[in-house]
């Protein structure tokens, strides 16, 4: 007697609403004859005949039917993408008894599967197979239903979503979905039949008519987001043409950085190759510009991909000027990202662990990864229910999916295209890359995956799996995007103000909204180290802790981090002892000027001064005393330096630089 066969693959074609068949184009690809196992290793379950049974034998062997309340409760849904996956997995669960449902979602750009699923610690991560992987894979392919009865003996099983995931796949039951135009849409994905050794006929003959609900509801539900979408553009095109003045560039401009000679890095500075550098010290917006050229040429991207001067000068400049300015999220930042990037990746470790692609990818991304940002948080646009966040908010990380929307459309304009030269296939290689990476700017994002980095690391970093290579590339983004907070305490200290001012700006919007800030974003309750200590122990500090076991050039950055969490530390002790804040303005009485250097007389906390891990330092507000004036009041602004930022090289300076004296008050 033969024995049952390992999968099998239903010649089933779908249903229409009606119950009419629907042509489904097949691909060609040649079938592979089903693997056959022995009866005692797979036994048939009894209700797996040859022969489909008719609904009341179904009823009457315990069966549930799909009843249109189903199909109701889908399309109520339908709103909402993200709920409406949430009800079509749990519905099919339920109906066809399974432990987990998945559903794959075509993306037809990138030719992926694409899929949510609960990882190993709970967290939900984003999975995308390549349309000819796994079972999902050869359903996507075939159009044709899977019923696997021992996955491990089934030549398509993709064994990694279980690695990531720490589920145990027994058997599966996959579908393809496909609406009444015959249009591919995605593919379910049943695991671990309940109470039984794997899926029966009926539970296939259930699918089938699931899948049409699915069909019907998704494509209901991508048209309601097409409308909305055209409703939302047409609200940015609007507040786009009121800032586009801004977005124009000249030909001049064009002209002058075309007609200018690339520079070699060591014109900007001889340290220009450090990853401690600051880079914003090598002048402004026109500097900024022509040391993102130098960059691209010392790379070899520019002669590697033929990339045309002007265009990469056009594509420079409409990137710059589609930064609004923002305290913090502006052009300089942008420069400073990637040229943490470009540093990373002249590294040995890099050169060896990402392709050409890969690199060029990275670098434009982080100079476009801020694009068009608002200041202004991804809670604050939700909250707000700005046209950005409603075209974006079912997808998650609304403003770096837009800064990654502002990319492409640079891209695409003729004179801006560095990337014309590249095949179809390169072409959407770097453009999936690039939106990776953005995406991983999203804090949020980056904790969802941060395990997922962090046992890379631990395991050792293999060239050859896809996986690394994402998960290296996204932890070289989130580091370049983090990088300020690796230079020395007074650049670190000074970016920090710029980021609170942006914080404090939609604090305050909030507030006249009518709604109470989160602390850090209240300028009347933030207590700012200690929201520094909070934020570099749980993201900054492990990042640069794992790019410096990946990169070993990286190691100081990782000191230097260390070290700015002492001099938070120091300034977060004396706010939590004395309550006070680190810097205030008050009243000289008198200011006397002796010999070489001006002493300020005045009365302050003896309990303030004394602390032995502050030296603090001041400056006159409204003008400095001159020989002249010997006595009169005036506005003293003081300020307090940890003793600790000396070994980083923190000169405790007064910011006038007209005084060019301390006032150092030690116990």
């Amino acid at each position: 007697m033969p024995s049952s066969p390992v999968w099998r693959k239903s010649s089933h074609p779908p249903l229409s609403a009606s119950g009419s068949a629907v042509s489904a184009t097949v691909s060609t690809v040649a079938e592979a004859p089903p693997l056959l196992m022995s009866s005692s290793s797979c036994e048939t379950d009894e209700t797996d005949t040859r022969t489909t049974p008719s609904p009341s034998s179904s009823t009457r062997n315990g069966e549930r039917p799909v009843s249109p309340g189903v199909y109701q409760r889908l399309i109520c849904h339908s709103e909402d993408m993200q709920s409406l996956i949430r009800t079509i997995t749990n519905e099919a669960r339920n109906l066809i008894h399974a432990e987990t449902c998945s559903l794959f979602l075509l993306d037809n750009e990138n030719k992926e599967l694409v899929a949510n699923v609960f990882d190993k610690a709970g967290d939900l991560t984003e999975i995308r197979i390549p349309m000819t992987m796994g079972v999902v894979g050869r359903v996507a392919t075939t159009r044709t239903m899977m019923n696997v009865r021992d996955v491990q003996r089934c030549p398509f099983f993709y064994a990694r979503v279980d690695q990531l995931t720490g589920f145990h796949t027994q058997n599966i039951l996959c579908f393809p979905i496909i609406d009444n135009s015959g249009t591919f849409v995605g593919v379910a994905e049943l695991c671990n039949k309940a109470g039984r050794t794997g899926f029966t006929r009926h539970d296939e003959q259930k699918a089938r008519t699931f899948a049409v609900y699915c069909a019907t509801s998704i494509s209901h539900c991508l048209l309601y987001r097409k409308v909305q979408e055209a409703q939302r553009r047409s609200h940015m095109a609007a507040e786009l043409l009121v800032q586009g003045s801004q977005l124009l560039i000249s030909e001049e401009d064009v002209r002058k950085l075309t007609d200018e000679t690339i520079k070699e890095w060591r014109h900007w500075s001889p340290d220009f190759d450090r990853f401690t550098f600051s880079p914003r010290s090598i002048g402004d917006y026109d500097a900024y510009m022509s040391a993102s050229m130098t960059m691209f040429n010392d790379l070899g991207f520019t002669e590697r991909y033929r990339i045309n001067k002007r265009k990469l000068a056009s594509f420079l400049l409409r990137v710059a000027r589609g930064y609004r300015e923002v305290p913090y999220h502006n052009w300089s930042h942008a420069f400073s990202v990637a040229h943490f990037c470009w540093i990373a990746l002249r590294t040995p470790a890099v050169l060896h662990g990402l392709d050409e692609l890969e690199r060029l990818a990275l670098l434009i991304a982080c100079l476009c990864h801020d694009i068009d940002h608002r200041g202004t948080t991804n809670a604050f646009q939700l909250q707000s229910k700005t046209p950005l966040a409603q075209l974006y908010s079912s997808e998650g990380s609304v403003l770096e999916r837009h800064h990654y929307a502002q990319t492409v459309q640079i891209l695409q304009m003729k004179e801006c295209n560095i990337l014309d030269q590249l095949t179809r296939t390169q072409y959407q290689t770097v453009l999936s890359h690039i939106r990776d990476v953005i995406l991983a700017t999203d804090i949020a994002v980056h904790l969802g995956k941060v395990g997922r980095i962090k046992a890379m690391v631990d395991q050792g970093y293999d060239p050859m799996s896809r996986d690394h290579h994402y998960l290296f590339m996204c932890l070289l983004m989130t580091s370049s995007d983090l990088s300020d907070q690796s230079k020395d305490f007074r650049n670190s200290k000074a970016i920090a103000e710029n980021i609170y001012k942006e914080f404090f700006s939609q604090g305050d919007l909030e507030k006249q909204m009518g709604n109470s800030p989160m602390e850090m974003m209240d300028r009347d309750r933030a207590a700012v180290p200690k929201i520094q200590l909070d934020f570099m122990d749980t993201v900054a500090v492990p990042v640069f802790e794992m790019v410096a076991k990946l990169v070993p050039e990286g190691t100081s950055t990782f000191e230097a981090i260390t070290m700015n969490r002492q001099c938070w530390a120091a300034l977060d002790e004396i706010l939590v002892e004395q309550g006070k804040l680190p810097a205030v303005t008050i009243k000289a009485r008198s200011c006397g000027y002796h010999s070489h250097r001006i002493s300020f007389h005045i009365n302050l906390l003896t309990s303030i001064i004394d602390h032995p891990d502050l030296q603090m330092c001041s400056s006159v507000v409204d003008e400095p005393c001159s020989k002249r004036e010997k006595t009169g009041y005036k506005s003293v602004h003081y300020f307090m330096v940890p003793k600790l930022a000396q070994a980083c090289g923190v000169a405790a300076a007064d910011p006038d630089p007209t005084l060019q004296a301390r006032l150092h008050i030690v116990a």
